[in-house]
C-alpha cells in the first residue's frame, strides 16, 4: 500500500502540472483508461488463464458497475471539482476517505466497531488521528500552488459546488472499496477485474468525452509530458495501483486500504519539496507525524485483531478435533 500511495503521489504531481497547462481532463482520463486496458488485459490473459473463473452475466454487470463508480465517476468528479476549488481544498476533502470508508465498512459489517475493547478504540483513534494529520498538513499553512482549472482561462468562484463534486467522488470511491469484497469473493482474479474495469471505464469516459469535448485539438496528443503521464497514469497508477488496491482489499478489507490514503498527501508534499522547491512549513511536519502515528495505531490494532481471530479459529479447530465421537450402536439390554 505504501508503494501504491507513492505511485498515486507521483501521478498527482504530474497531473497538476499538465492540467494547469490546459489539458482537457476528460479526454486525458479516456486515454489513460485505454492505456490501462492495453497493459492489464494481456497480463491478465497470460497469468490467470488457468485460474480465472468463467465469466457470467452477473460478473460482467459487477465489472461495469465497479468501472462506473470506482473509475469513471471518481476520476470525472475529482477532475471536475478542480474547475471550482483549489488543490488545497480538494486535498482536504480527499483525506476524509478513511472516515467515509469506516462508516460504510461498519454499516456493511466488513469491519467490527467494538468500542468496548481496546482494539476497537485504537482502530478508531488511529483513523481519526491520520485524517486529522492530513487536514493539518493541508490547512495549517495552505498551499503555495493554488492551481485551479478553467474552461475559459479564469477560475470559477462556486466553491461549494466544487466541494460537493469532490465529496461525491470520495463517496463513490468508498463505495467501490466496499463492493470489492463480495466481488473478489465470487471472482478471485484481481488482474482480470482490473482489466475489465478499465475496459468498461474507457467506454464510459469515451462516450462522455464524445458528447462534451468537441474541439479536435483536445484529442490530439503530442510527444510531451501529457503523453508521458497518460502512459504512467494508465499503466502504473490505474493498472498496477488499482491491482494493489483490489488485492489488499480482498486480503485486509476496505478500511485497511482507505486508511493509507493520507500517506499520499504526505508523499506528495515530500516530492514537491524535493522536485518543485516547495517550502517546508511547521504544519507539514506536525501533519506528517500525525499521519504516520495514526497509521501505526491502526495497523497495530488491525494486526492484534487478526491475531485474536487466528487464535480463536485455532481453538475451535482443536475443540472439534478433541470432541468425543458419538457411538451409533444401540445400547445393550440386560437379559
Amino acid at each position: 500500500m505504501v508503494a501504491a500511495q507513492a505511485i498515486a503521489a507521483t501521478y498527482a504531481i504530474l497531473s497538476k502540472i499538465i492540467f494547469a497547462g490546459g489539458t482537457n481532463s476528460t479526454v486525458f482520463i479516456f486515454y489513460q483508461f485505454l492505456a490501462a486496458t492495453a497493459f492489464m488485459a494481456p497480463l491478465a490473459l497470460i497469468t490467470e488463464r488457468k485460474t480465472r473463473p468463467s465469466l457470467t452475466p452477473q460478473i460482467l454487470g459487477w465489472m461495469f458497475l465497479l468501472a462506473f463508480i470506482g473509475a469513471t465517476m471518481f476520476q470525472l468528479l475529482l477532475s471536475g471539482s478542480l474547475y471550482y476549488i483549489s488543490t488545497t481544498t480538494q486535498s482536504a476533502i480527499l483525506n476524509l476517505l478513511p472516515a467515509f470508508t469506516y462508516v460504510l465498512s461498519i454499516a456493511s459489517r466488513q469491519e467490527n466497531a467494538d468500542l468496548n475493547r481496546l482494539i476497537g478504540v485504537v482502530k478508531l483513534l488511529g483513523t481519526a488521528v491520520s485524517v486529522s494529520g492530513a487536514l493539518t498538513l493541508v490547512l495549517w499553512h495552505g498551499s503555495t500552488d493554488q492551481v485551479r482549472l478553467s474552461l475559459h482561462g479564469t477560475a470559477f468562484s462556486d466553491g461549494w459546488f466544487g466541494s460537493l463534486l469532490a465529496a461525491l467522488g470520495i463517496i463513490s470511491f468508498s463505495t467501490w472499496l466496499i463492493l470489492q469484497g463480495p466481488v473478489t469473493h465470487q471472482y478471485p482474479s484481481e488482474l482480470s477485474i482490473t482489466a475489465m474495469m478499465y475496459f468498461f471505464g474507457a467506454i464510459q469516459t469515451g462516450l462522455f468525452a464524445a458528447f462534451t469535448c468537441h474541439r479536435p485539438s483536445d484529442w490530439i496528443l503530442g510527444w510531451n509530458l501529457e503523453l508521458l503521464n497518460i502512459i504512467f497514469g494508465g499503466v502504473v497508477n490505474s493498472g498496477i495501483g488499482s491491482f494493489i488496491f483490489i488485492w489488499c482489499d480482498r486480503k485486509k478489507g476496505p478500511l485497511f486500504v482507505a486508511v493509507f490514503s493520507p500517506l499520499m498527501l504526505l508523499l506528495t508534499a515530500v516530492m514537491e519539496m524535493a522536485f518543485l522547491n516547495s517550502p517546508l512549513h511547521l504544519g507539514s511536519a506536525v501533519g506528517a507525524v500525525m499521519i504516520v502515528g495514526g497509521l501505526y495505531l491502526f495497523l497495530w490494532a488491525k494486526s492484534n485483531e487478526e491475531s485474536e481471530e487466528s487464535v480463536s479459529i485455532g481453538k475451535n479447530d482443536e475443540e472439534e478435533a478433541s470432541a468425543p465421537l458419538l457411538l451409533s450402536t444401540p445400547p445393550v439390554e440386560d437379559p
